[in-house]
């Protein structure tokens, strides 16, 4: 996919057209199968995610677009994994003078960002725009800020994703992941893996009646632990690498900032 010089054309390009511009159906199997999953449950995907986190999917984005802009004037924004929209509206709430992309190669998950960013006036500044995050269609350092929620652990591989969010992050910039974890020990640990790993999934189903809620905690538990994550981020040039425990340690909030 050849690679934007700057955001200047894709502002135009939603100005001349309200449709999610697609991506190049240059991927594997897994993403291919990934998508057609998150595709398929596009209609519940909102609804699903306020239930099975009994609503903490909205403060988790908010305390993420919190550590967002500090120091900022006129961020660009890159919100990978975009899914429905609800990080870029956060961000966008959060920030009058942000302008966001919302990337994410799930189109009909575009659709309905593109929808609900119009009806929370806010079309003006998220541009929904299907993408890979594996081959970014953005020169280096295009962005003061890079943000993923929920979405890291689908991309495979994990390193090559880090990498192209590392290349468009302008020195200096910072990047936000908000990720799924397992507890570390104890009583919660327990209670929260039976309800992760056997109730959470049956839910789901019901629900959707996909089998998508069975790879959610299949992804987590293979995914990076977040002490692990934090020593990645340093192998691509992020520095003031953190996180914090969201949840009793069933969420955790990433910070990190490009080197100069």
């Amino acid at each position: 996919m050849p690679r934007t010089p700057d955001l200047k054309r894709l502002w135009a390009a939603r100005l001349r057209s309200h449709k999610v511009l697609d991506c190049d159906g240059s991927m594997d199997d897994h993403a291919r199968s990934v998508r057609k999953m998150f595709g398929s449950i596009t209609p519940r995907y909102d609804f699903l995610n306020h239930l099975l986190s009994l609503n903490l999917d909205r403060r988790w984005r908010r305390k993420a677009a919190e550590l967002a802009f500090e120091g900022m004037t006129r961020p660009r924004v890159l919100d990978l994994c975009a899914g429905t929209g609800d990080l870029a509206i956060e961000l966008a709430r959060r920030c009058a003078e942000a302008r966001i992309v919302a990337l994410d190669f799930v189109a009909p998950m575009l659709e309905r960002a593109r929808d609900k960013c119009r009806n929370a006036g806010l079309a003006d500044r998220v541009l929904p725009l299907c993408g890979d995050a594996l081959r970014l269609p953005f020169c280096d350092g295009a962005f003061d800020v890079v943000a993923v929620a929920f979405g890291l652990r689908n991309i495979s591989p994990v390193e090559a994703a880090l990498s192209e969010a590392a290349r468009v992050i302008r020195p200096g910039g910072r990047l936000l992941i908000l990720e799924f974890a397992l507890p570390a020990r104890g009583l919660w640990r327990r209670l929260y893996g039976f309800y992760f790993f056997r109730i959470l999934p049956k839910i789901g189903r019901w629900i959707s009646g996909t089998s998508a809620y069975s790879y959610l905690p299949a992804s987590v538990a293979l995914f990076p632990e977040p002490d692990r994550l934090g020593e990645m981020l340093g192998a691509f040039g992020f520095v003031e690498a953190r996180w914090r425990p969201l949840a009793g340690g069933a969420v955790a909030l990433h910070t990190a900032r490009m080197a100069p």
